[in-house]
Parts: structure tokens; C-alpha cells; sequence
């Protein structure tokens, strides 16, 4: 089941040879996350630091890119996907580091794995001073044009990007004990290769947490082995599973690998504390965070698709705070928001969230035009409010007296929504009529009041809709609600520009 590919991917497990593969900075990078690509899709970066023992740090930079994101294109029997990766690592505004590498795939079918677990990984290196940088990863999907005529006429490519990461490369003692920062495994080989995970993410599709790491002791220090004690910590510090080693040292390096069984962890954050020790009074530690889900669906979405759910059960604040969490702490967050709302805590299935599911379907293959379908004014309505008791349409708006009345009919639940015609002349009467309009009226026509108006849409309510959740129950009428979305500029894409009550708040 396990369904990955490689190019590049293998770090090997000779303690000698270890700093000749690895490790990318990461001293100023925030560790609670690997660093995701964002654009067309998305991608995963890790980055860590390796000593070497001259002054310098060997560089190892991990990409991991998810095969569900990509396309895979037949040919002659042949499924195959091509990746084009770009790293650029600079100094003061300086490229120090500049490489683009292409990666393929090809096998004789689609991947069947449609979660994280099945992805292309790739490892490169480099060796770089103490110092600030800063790191840009592009990763282009080749089989996939942009979808514009500018795309077709550029001959660019759907592409993710991971821009202008702060990098810190802290300098070493002489002389003193130096450990890498730890590098989280997904497998290791027969033969010792290590395929990492720079998704740094665990669970479901691999339960058993694997660590590599290296330690290095330069002259003139000298010792012939490094005491190794490795934990398990909670987000909050408390630890809660350890291991001890003795790690024999070659020319002064050595290096490590530890497992631990994470079948008993809760979804949520974690990190793994290193700690080396060798001869009187030397001591070094580096740590590394990861996180746990145990829910197929996390492992299926794109993370895009998290923070639309994100979006509607979250307000604004609590909203970024949960877009800076990890994949297990956003399983925790939104189990513990969803158990809330949930109608029937006491059976296994949640109504509430079957309801949203649903809704969020039917909305992405409804509404969707520019943008996704759940993501538009008229998905948003529909899965907050669920199916309206009755949708008026215009399609063909014969002149603005049909928009006017539309606008009324927000307002007044009583109000008859026209259907203009040049020869109604109750409704040409109607339409030279003096009116004092509404900033939010002039919106709804572009400000053009004398002219045709757009194609729309008015969704009433009869009496509150179906809300999912709580904070929607209280901001109905008696009199019900009513929508109206305006399509002004003929090419489907409907905006809402009036309601019964304000409800922009609670967007």
C-alpha cells in the first residue's frame, strides 16, 4: 500500500558519508510545520542543518510533492507525470544557491492512493556560512497548462510556491559537541536508503514516528562514543515517551536512527527532543515537530479544502489562528468545533456535519464559475442557510424596472417582482420614475441606473432556512430572508448585493 516515488529521495544511513547528503537550514524557520506550497496545489518543504565540522553547514533541502495533486498523461500504455522543482537560496537579495531539477513518474497505471501517503520526493544539498537567507521553492506541474490563452501563448504551467522562507544558519563552536537537526523518515530501505517526510505529518498512513540524525565532534575534542537520549513531548513540553542510546563515533561523527509506535497518540502536535552527550561537559540538542491525524479525509484534502470548512465553522480570529496549525492540531480543532453542533451527541453520526458535506457538494457543482462553487456568494447562502423555499430567476432582464423590483422585493416580502417588456406600459411608467437609489443599489447596477441590468437571482426564505450552525439561528427574520445575486456582467459569476438584513458581518 505503500505508493511512493523518488528522484533524488535516498539519504543513506553510513554514518561517514551522512554529511556528504544532507541538510537544508532551517535555524529561523519555524518547526512546528513543514512549509507548504501555495498556488495551483500543494506541496510540502522541510529544512534542517547539519554541522560538518569546518565552519560551515551542510544544506539538505526535502520536497515532498503529493501524487493526487498531479496529472498523469497516457502514452503508449505509459501513466506519467512530469515535475519541474526550483530551489533559490539567497543572501542579501543574492542567489548563493540556484538549481532546477526535473522529476518523472511513469507507471502502467494512475496512482490508486489518493492521500498523502503516495508522493514524489526529492533531496538536494548545498553548503552555506552562518548566516540570513532566505528560500524560494517553485514546483511546476508540466502535464498541466494554465487554463488562459496567456498560459497557452507562455507555454506556463499549473505551479505552486513556497516564497522567501526566512533561513537562519546559526554559527558552531570550535571545538564543541554539534548535532543536526533531527530529519523525520517515512521508510527506510533494505539497503539503508531513507525516503524523509518533509510533510511531517504521521497517523494514518504511517504510524511509526522514525528519526535519523548525526552527530559531530571535532578536533581537538575526541571521545569514541555520544550518549543519545531522545522524547517525545506534547505541545506543551510534557514528555511522553523516551529512548536511550550510545552512538559509536568515526573520525568524530556518528549517526542514528530511533522508532517509536505512535498508535496510542491522539491527533495533535508533538515534537522530538535529541539530546547527545560525550566526554566531560559536552552537551548538544536539536528538536523537530510533527503532527498526527487519524482521519482518512484530512489525508485525502488538499489543504485548501480544510480552510474552506475552516472558513464557515470558524470566525475571523479563530480562523487565522487555525490556518498557522498543523494538520493534527486542525483535526483536533474542528472535532472539538463540529462535537459541539453536533444535534445527537449521543449516536455516532453527526447530523450536522453530514448536512455541510452534502451542501459543500452540491454547491461545487452548481455555483462554481471563477472560483469554486462553495466558495461563491451563492454556495456560501446555500450551505449556511440550505435550500431556499423559492429561487425567482431573471435570465434575460428585458430593462432595469425588472432589477428595481427585485430590489424592492429584498425589503418588502409583499412586493411583486416584474417582468419587464418595452410595451408594458405600467412598467416603462414605472421605470422613468424619479427614485433616489442606494449606494448598495447603484452596486447592484454598476452605478448605471438608467441602464439594462445583469442577469439575477432573489433566493427567499419563508422563515429562517435550515441553518447549520448556531450563530446563523439568530440573525433571521420572522418575515423570512431574501438574496439577491447579481450576475452584471453576463458571464455566470452571480454576487450578492442585497439581503433582507445585514449579513456581511457573518461572512
Amino acid at each position: 500500500m505503500r505508493d511512493w516515488r523518488r528522484k533524488g529521495s535516498r539519504i543513506h544511513l553510513l554514518g561517514a558519508f551522512l554529511p556528504a547528503l544532507i541538510v537544508f537550514a532551517a535555524g529561523g524557520v519555524p518547526s512546528a510545520a513543514s512549509l507548504v506550497g501555495s498556488g495551483d496545489f500543494d506541496f510540502y518543504v522541510d529544512v534542517a542543518s547539519l554541522p560538518t565540522g569546518t565552519g560551515e553547514a551542510m544544506q539538505l533541502l526535502q520536497v515532498a510533492v503529493p501524487t493526487k495533486e498531479l496529472r498523469y498523461e497516457e502514452r503508449g500504455g505509459v501513466f506519467r507525470a512530469d515535475v519541474r522543482v526550483t530551489f533559490d537560496l539567497r543572501a542579501g537579495g543574492e542567489s548563493i544557491f540556484r538549481k532546477a531539477v526535473q522529476l518523472r513518474d511513469s507507471r502502467s497505471a494512475p496512482p490508486s492512493v489518493k492521500d498523502l501517503s503516495s508522493f514524489l520526493c526529492h533531496v538536494d544539498s548545498c553548503s552555506v556560512a552562518p548566516g540570513r537567507y532566505t528560500l524560494t521553492v517553485t514546483v511546476e506541474d508540466l502535464q498541466k497548462r494554465k487554463r488562459t490563452l496567456l498560459g497557452w501563448v507562455r507555454k506556463s504551467y499549473a505551479s505552486s510556491v513556497v516564497k522567501e522562507a526566512a533561513i537562519e544558519v546559526a554559527a558552531l563552536e570550535t571545538g564543541a559537541l554539534a548535532l543536526g537537526d533531527p530529519i523525520l523518515v517515512w521508510s527506510i530501505d533494505g539497503d539503508g536508503g531513507v525516503i524523509p517526510n518533509p510533510m511531517q505529518i504521521y497517523g494514518l498512513r504511517k504510524d511509526t514516528l522514525t528519526v535519523l540524525a548525526n552527530a559531530v565532534l571535532p578536533p581537538p575534542a575526541r571521545a569514541d562514543s555520544v550518549r543519545v537520549r531522545i522524547v517525545v513531548t506534547k505541545a506543551a513540553g510534557d514528555a511522553i515517551d523516551e529512548k536511550r542510546l550510545s552512538v559509536p563515533l568515526r573520525d568524530g561523527r556518528g549517526s542514528f536512527t530511533e522508532s517509536f509506535d505512535l498508535a496510542a497518540y491522539v491527533a495533535g502536535d508533538y515534537r522530538v527532543l535529541v539530546e547527545a552527550e560525550a566526554g566531560d561537559g559536552f552537551f548538544a540538542a536539536a528538536g523537530k515537530d510533527f503532527t498526527v491525524a487519524w482521519e482518512l479525509l484530512n489525508w485525502q484534502r488538499p489543504v485548501r479544502d480544510i480552510l474552506v470548512e475552516a472558513g464557515f465553522v470558524f470566525d475571523d480570529d479563530e480562523y487565522e489562528r487555525f490556518k498557522r496549525m498543523t494538520l493534527g492540531e486542525q483535526e483536533a480543532r474542528l472535532a472539538a468545533a463540529w462535537k459541539k453542533i453536533d444535534p445527537t451527541p449521543q449516536t455516532t453520526v453527526n447530523e450536522a456535519y453530514v448536512a455541510f458535506i452534502a451542501r459543500v457538494r452540491y454547491a461545487d457543482g452548481h455555483f462554481g464559475v471563477f472560483q469554486r462553487g462553495a466558495t461563491s456568494d451563492r454556495g456560501v447562502t446555500y450551505i449556511r442557510f440550505g435550500p431556499p423555499d423559492e429561487i425567482i430567476v431573471r435570465p434575460v432582464p428585458k430593462d432595469r424596472a425588472d432589477l428595481l423590483s427585485g430590489m424592492e422585493k429584498i425589503g418588502d416580502e409583499y412586493e411583486i417582482v416584474l417582468e419587464g417588456s418595452r410595451s408594458d406600459q405600467d412598467a416603462m411608467i414605472r421605470d422613468t420614475r424619479p427614485r433616489i437609489v442606494s449606494p448598495e443599489r447603484q452596486r447592484a447596477t454598476r452605478g448605471n441606473v438608467g441602464g439594462d441590468a445583469g442577469s439575477f437571482e432573489i433566493w427567499t426564505y419563508n422563515v429562517k432556512g435550515d441553518p447549520i450552525f448556531p450563530g446563523d439561528t439568530g440573525m433571521t427574520l420572522k418575515s423570512g430572508l431574501r438574496f439577491l445575486f447579481l450576475d452584471s456582467d453576463g458571464y455566470g459569476d452571480y454576487r450578492l448585493v442585497g439581503t433582507s438584513e445585514d449579513m456581511y458581518s457573518a461572512y
